[in-house]
């Protein structure tokens, strides 16, 4: 489903800004530092920001640290303000469709049977089967 699909990578494109921008305002960083893990950072230095306007000016104050050099990309983005509205918005619309998206709250025990049956490596169907019933066992009746 296209609507899907694009709710979870607009929420990818939101996590890849948000870790760029993590990365760019010198919020810690090792090698071993996944994306989702920056993107977090920078949630999280804006935490105590309540409203979207102040979120937007901490943020800016982030990039704007001493000694920070941005590039031509990075400087270009914090002057737009619908973007930047972005990536600091709290409850974020985009992540929230993005999740609901991937992760949604109920899904039919056929409806995974047949996305199994899909799924194009046969060699994992009695593993996927497996978590299946893991997840959702089948009640045996006594």
């Amino acid at each position: 489903d296209t609507k899907l699909m694009d709710r979870i990578l607009l929420r990818h494109l939101l996590d890849l800004a948000q870790a760029k921008l993590a990365v760019a305002s010198g919020l810690p960083r090792n090698n071993k530092t996944f994306r989702i893990t920056q993107s977090f950072l920078w949630r999280e230095a804006l935490s105590s920001s309540q409203t979207t306007p102040e979120r937007v000016q901490a943020a800016k104050k982030l990039l704007n640290a001493p000694g920070l050099s941005l590039d031509a990309a990075t400087k270009k983005f914090a002057l737009s303000d619908s973007g930047m509205n972005i990536v600091v918005q709290r409850p974020s619309v985009i992540r929230d469709m993005g999740d609901s998206a991937a992760h949604p709250k109920h899904v039919s025990r056929e409806a995974f049977k047949k996305i199994i049956s899909r799924h194009a490596v046969a060699a994992n169907h009695d593993g996927l089967h497996a978590i299946l019933e893991l997840v959702d066992p089948v009640t045996q009746s006594t």
